[in-house]
């Protein structure tokens, strides 16, 4: 087994297990809202910004894991080798004779990468930011009640 193919199996079990545990956390906090309106409380709103952000919390370490992995898979342009590239591609790397035309092609491959990269940086630093402002949590809550209410059960 190659390096890469265990680097990508070890991601998609991460990306799998948080997954689970999100739909774990949004399964048990609704349960958690049921069984309260079901004593009674007919106006107790289970989706407040801090029940999701409690529930979100112990995901928190995987999810910059599963974020780490991603950063240093993009940075080491780790890709799958089984992925299957388009013919096009394919047709022009035969036809491309001349030793100028394959550098152009690698200064091209090498800015796109940069590019890539800088966006990946830039959308990770946005998103920590708005982390820090509570937005994490206000779309958290109002995501689960607009799915609850269009649903049915809110």
């Amino acid at each position: 087994m190659t390096r890469t193919k265990l680097f990508l199996i070890v991601q998609a079990v991460l990306c799998t297990v948080i997954a689970v545990l999100l739909a774990a956390g949004a399964l048990s906090l609704y349960l958690d809202g049921a069984a309260k309106q079901a004593e009674g409380d007919l106006f107790y709103y289970m989706f407040t910004r801090e029940r999701a952000g409690a529930r979100l919390l112990p995901v928190l370490p995987l999810l910059f894991c599963a974020l780490g992995l991603t950063v240093a898979g993009v940075i080491l342009g780790i890709k799958d080798e089984n992925a299957e590239k388009p013919a096009r591609d394919e047709k022009l790397l035969r036809d491309l004779g001349s030793i100028r035309e394959r550098a152009v092609h690698q200064q091209a491959d090498q800015k796109t990468r940069i590019l890539r990269t800088a966006v990946l940086v830039i959308a990770l630093i946005l998103i920590v930011i708005g982390m820090l402002n509570g937005g994490l949590e206000d779309v958290l809550a109002k995501g689960a009640a607009i799915c609850t209410e269009c649903v049915g059960l809110g």
